[in-house]
Order: structure tokens, then C-alpha cells, then sequence
């Protein structure tokens, strides 16, 4: 006979901690639900759908190459006021607006035309 449903359980838990998978939990409004919802199955038309953990997986993961992609480009680039190559994190001329902290940070951030 099979393991009980516990036990299955706890043998997948420890086999992820040794993958080293941890657990996020999120809290979506009814409106984020609906979009993940027919997102995870628009991406796969035909198919079944994704899975909410395995789309949510492949976003950070496409997010991270096009962030590198972002970083390599400013890296070609240099603060207006102090000359070092962006992105720049800390610097003593933050507030002005020729320095690259005051206002560049906007560059990098995560944007959305979503309401």
C-alpha cells in the first residue's frame, strides 16, 4: 500500500528544502486573481493552462534577463553631475537634478499602464 498523503507530503517538503525551494505567499485583490487567472491560460492556448506558481515563476525569471539587458545599457552611461557609470546608488550630489539618483531610479523601476 502507498504512503499516506502526509507523508507524501512531508518526503516532497524536506526534498525542496534541499533544492533549497522556499514558499511565497501573496496577497492578490479579485482583480489580480482574474488577470492571473486568464493570463496563465491565454499563454497557453490549447494547452493547460499554467499553473499560477509556474507563471509566476517564469515572470521573475523573464524579468531578471530584460533587468540585465537594462543594467548592461545604463552601464555604457555616466551621471550628469558626478560622471560615475549608472546606475549610481549613493551619491553626494542626490537631489540634484543633473545626479543620476534623484531621478534615474525611474529607469529601472517596474512599470505598468495597468490601473
Amino acid at each position: 500500500m502507498g504512503k499516506p498523503s502526509a507523508e507524501r507530503k512531508a518526503v516532497q517538503r524536506a526534498r525542496e528544502a534541499q533544492q533549497g525551494i522556499g514558499k511565497l505567499e501573496i496577497h492578490l485583490s479579485v482583480r489580480e486573481r482574474e488577470i492571473l487567472r486568464r493570463n496563465c491560460a491565454l499563454r497557453r492556448p490549447g494547452r493547460e493552462p499554467y499553473g499560477a506558481d509556474e507563471y509566476v515563476e517564469l515572470l521573475i525569471l523573464q524579468d531578471g534577463e530584460r533587468l540585465e539587458r537594462e543594467l548592461k545599457a545604463l552601464h555604457n552611461r555616466r551621471c550628469g553631475k558626478c560622471g560615475d557609470k549608472l546606475p549610481v546608488t549613493e551619491c553626494c550630489h542626490d537631489g540634484d537634478s543633473q545626479c543620476w539618483v534623484t531621478l534615474g531610479w525611474h529607469e529601472t523601476k517596474l512599470k505598468t499602464n495597468v490601473s
